[in-house]
């Protein structure tokens, strides 16, 4: 195949699969979104490759499945569409959903990768967790002395 073929065929193939999905990515949001609601985790580069593979796989197979997990590995996988605000909507459901938060919830899941993969107006997501230790949690905000004098709102009439 000549030189120009070739590149004609690719210029086709990328303009026939542009307009349908948006590139893959490790998504700061969602991990974010996840910590906020969870608590935080080490991002770990090996295990946001796995999301991105997975959310592909479901993307394609346009069904929920869980794949062929790792020994010391969960995960949470999810679709959703026509929402303003789509990871906030999916991390709500995986609260809502027992299973998942079982697996988000679990303090032996130190690392953690996520990926979202937008196809046309459905919004796939995957994010793998991994055990080992957590990072350092921000201490609980201590509440500030009290000085032993109760404060009463002045309800005296003008």
């Amino acid at each position: 195949m000549s030189r120009v073929l070739r590149g004609l065929v690719l210029v086709i193939g990328l303009v026939l699969v542009a307009p349908t999905a948006s590139p893959v990515a490790a998504d700061p949001g969602l991990t974010a979104t996840v910590a906020a609601a969870y608590f935080p985790r080490y991002d770990d580069a090996e295990l946001h490759a796995i999301a991105h593979q997975r959310v592909s796989e479901l993307a394609a197979c346009e069904c929920l499945a869980h794949g062929d997990l790792r020994p010391g590995t969960g995960e949470v996988v999810a679709y959703n569409t026509g929402f303003p605000d789509p990871v906030a909507q999916v991390v709500r459901r995986w609260q809502a959903s027992s299973g998942h938060d079982e697996i988000l919830s679990n303090r032996s899941y130190g690392r953690i990768g996520c990926a979202e993969l937008v196809v046309g107006d459905t919004h796939w997501f995957a994010c793998v967790v991994g055990t080992g230790a957590l990072p350092p949690q921000p201490a609980p905000a201590t509440p500030a002395p009290s000085s032993g004098v109760l404060l009463l709102p002045n309800t005296a009439m003008p």
